[in-house]
Parts: C-alpha cells; sequence; structure tokens
C-alpha cells in the first residue's frame, strides 16, 4: 500500500447550514478529499495553520507533546479508510505503531507536530473529487470569500475629481426635483388645504 501525501488546503463553510469542512488535495492527481469536521476541530486546525499561540496547550498540542515525553513521537497521520462519507484516521508513531483516530483530530495533530499527512489511493478513488473535472465550488456549494476591491492612490483620486463635480441637486430623486420650492415667509397658498381638508380661505 502506497501511501499518498496529501496538502493541508484550508477549512471552508459550505451552505446551508454553515458547515465546516477540511479540503485536502493530492497534488499529484490533483484530487481533493472534503472532510466534514465539528466547530472545536476546525478551531484547532485554523490555530495550527496560523501559528498562533495559546497560553496553555490546546488538546492536540497536549497529545504531540505527550507522545514525545514519552519517546514515541508522532511521526505522520494516515486518513486510512473511508464509509459512508465517515473518514477514519490513525496516528503513525516513531516506533512504527499506529492509533486510531478522527480525521479531523489526526490532520489537527500532524499540523501541530509538523508531520505529514497521508491517505490511500483506494481513498481517493472512492472519495476523491476531480478538480479537473466542472466546476467544484459550485458542486461542494462552497461559500467563496467576498473579495474587497483593492483601494489605490489612483482610485482615491478619481473618487475626488468626482465630487468636486457634484451639486446638491445631484443627490434629488426626479420626484423631488419636481417638487415646488418651500414658501419662504411660511405661509399657506391659496390652493392649500388645512389640516381639516377644507381649502383654506383668504
Amino acid at each position: 500500500m502506497t501511501d499518498i501525501v496529501l496538502k493541508v488546503l484550508e477549512i471552508r463553510i459550505v451552505l446551508p447550514g454553515n458547515q465546516p469542512i477540511l479540503l485536502l488535495l493530492d497534488q499529484q492527481s490533483q484530487r481533493l478529499l472534503r472532510l466534514w469536521i465539528g466547530p472545536s476541530e476546525g478551531t484547532a486546525i485554523g490555530l495550527a495553520q496560523q501559528g498562533i499561540e495559546t497560553p496553555r496547550p490546546t488538546t492536540h498540542q497536549l497529545l504531540v507533546h505527550a507522545l514525545q515525553v514519552a519517546g514515541d513521537a508522532l511521526e505522520a497521520v494516515r486518513i486510512s479508510k473511508v464509509d459512508d462519507e465517515v473518514f477514519y484516521a490513525e496516528l503513525v508513531l516513531a516506533s512504527g505503531k499506529t492509533v486510531d483516530s478522527r480525521a479531523s483530530d489526526a490532520v489537527a495533530a500532524a499540523l501541530f507536530a509538523e508531520v505529514p499527512v497521508y491517505t490511500t489511493e483506494h481513498v481517493l478513488e472512492i472519495a476523491g473529487i476531480d478538480l479537473t473535472e466542472g466546476d467544484i465550488a459550485a458542486e461542494l456549494n462552497i461559500e467563496q470569500p467576498e473579495i474587497q476591491p483593492e483601494i489605490t492612490e489612483e482610485s482615491v483620486d478619481e473618487f475626488r475629481e468626482f465630487l468636486k463635480d457634484l451639486r446638491p441637486e445631484d443627490f434629488l430623486t426626479a420626484d423631488e426635483t419636481d417638487q415646488s420650492p418651500p414658501d419662504p415667509a411660511g405661509e399657506h397658498r391659496p390652493d392649500q388645504t388645512d389640516d381639516n381638508g377644507d381649502e383654506e380661505k383668504n
């Protein structure tokens, strides 16, 4: 059984339901694995990917450190099986022993320990999604992040020039433009009505 190295891409949000999924990629074949994960595992993976240090060790950091102190450090993790979209993984220790694990926990531990994440051809055949076929974002219904427009000095200058040419009348709607200006004296015109709806008499 030949192990295939997976690149841990990122956690994305799938609609509807705002369900987090972890995306793993086999760069050789351009096949993607998507793992449905819980919020706590997603947080741990995000911390590891961004290199954020916590005041006290997280559960996954504690696991990695405990294995190191025990003299049987984590060397790799392997996503070994998939059954009805549920992925199974194992921790591969320096002694050659393996420990059964949830796939999300295994990936989090691998990121903290900076060791590779493997899978098998069999898993990719069953659950891999070929990125070269079709629109992957549409197929997964993945929410794409909003792209903020780049603000350049040139765009700021153009906006300033635009503001210089504006007049107060430019902000009026067509209906407001057609309305007559109010009487400066604040008096009713002959054709106006009072609050009771009766025509005012002069």
